[in-house]
């Protein structure tokens, strides 16, 4: 094999084992293999959505094991789509939805997230981990389940939430959860340029 075609190869492997690594973490979240979950995950990975912020990926998955005991558990579709790798560094985006179904003020609703998750991965002795996982947010929609009913919200206090996941902060609200005003998302362009440049940095080795 030419040089040329083992670096095609090992970068073709590369690539698929770090979209089964994002693909693998999310599902066992959603199904609740709480072990496979953890294992997807650096031990100093830092993780911030809507309901959590904080370094170390076995604190996250205990977090995420008693936040889906109190408030049911949503689900995700993951579309890993874009990795980029240089040498045990790599980076990961992928287009992606949160979906969950429940009662509001008595309401039953469906709400649907539609982001992106991204993710930096080391690898370890030889195997990929996830060292890092953000959500940038696109937009968010809510309906009730029933359309004969009104959606139970205060549409002037909703207006002044972030458009990218409004509903998500009010259904986390209505959880007693703060929602950061400041996570990432194509509302705020230039932000998100800026994000992916410090990962661009990162990727090519200056932190």
């Amino acid at each position: 094999m030419s040089h040329d075609a083992a670096s095609r190869l090992q970068a073709f492997m590369d690539r698929e084992e770090l979209f089964d690594l994002v693909r693998r973490e999310r599902f066992a979240r959603d199904q609740r293999r709480f072990d496979v979950m953890r294992d997807c995950f650096h031990a100093d990975a830092y993780i911030r959505t809507s309901w959590y912020d904080g370094r170390g990926g076995e604190a996250y998955v205990e977090a995420t094991r008693e936040f889906m005991g109190r408030v049911g558990n949503g689900k995700h579709w993951i579309f890993p789509a874009f990795a980029r790798i240089a040498g045990d560094r790599a980076t990961v985006e992928s287009p992606a939805m949160i979906f969950s179904r429940t009662r509001l003020d008595g309401v039953e609703v469906d709400f649907h997230v539609v982001c992106r998750f991204f993710s930096r991965a080391v690898r370890v002795g030889g195997v990929w981990k996830l060292m890092s996982f953000e959500v940038l947010f696109e937009r968010d929609v809510m309906k009730p389940v029933n359309p004969s009913q009104s959606l139970p919200v205060d549409w002037s206090r909703l207006e002044t939430l972030r458009p990218s996941y409004k509903f998500l902060a009010w259904i986390q609200q209505s959880r007693g959860i703060v929602v950061n005003p400041h996570l990432l998302g194509d509302d705020r362009p230039e932000e998100l340029a800026a994000f992916h440049a410090g990962e661009d940095r990162w990727l090519a080795g200056a932190d």
